[in-house]
């Protein structure tokens, strides 16, 4: 059970680092926040700022998951998002929404590619919620792809 240990771990880590962030934003430190969102990245998915900057959506998605079996690939991408979706409130402390808005973009992107294309139980408790990422964005111009997920998602939901 070596992947489940990892997954395991990687699940445990995030959920100190979520915490941790939380209470920083709480605590009015939206800085050390976002400083933090850098750290977990880096420190949970080997990502420095650079990549972020560099590589698409695709490729980001590409790297999170490729030789992981689902379970841990739809994890990693809620972990991912979760971690956006942080970065985003914590710009928004900022009062800088020309930042929030594409943490909160990649936070909805990555929720939804896993809601969507792997299995729906078990979800962890940091799971995004849609709803609250699409009202963050609202005026936002989402790019073609994120449009078509929004809507298969909202199709599959309604479906169920």
């Amino acid at each position: 059970m070596p992947e489940r240990d990892y997954i395991l771990r990687l699940i445990e880590q995030a959920g100190q680092f979520l915490r941790g962030i939380a209470r920083q934003r709480e605590e009015g430190h939206p800085d050390l926040a976002v400083q933090t969102v850098i750290d977990a990245l880096e420190k949970l998915f080997g990502l420095s700022v650079a990549d972020l900057a560099s590589l698409d959506v695709e490729h980001l998605f590409q790297q999170l998951t490729a030789e992981e079996n689902a379970e841990n690939a739809r994890d990693k991408c809620l972990v991912f998002a979760a971690l956006n979706h942080q970065a985003g409130l914590s710009f928004l402390d900022k009062d800088m929404p020309a930042l929030a808005q594409p943490a909160f973009h990649l936070a909805l992107v990555f929720t939804l590619r896993a809601l969507s294309g792997y299995d729906r139980a078990n979800l962890p408790s940091f799971t995004p919620d849609v709803d609250f990422l699409c009202f963050q964005l609202e005026g936002f111009e989402l790019p073609d792809a994120t449009a078509r997920l929004l809507e298969a998602w909202r199709s599959r939901a309604a479906a169920t």
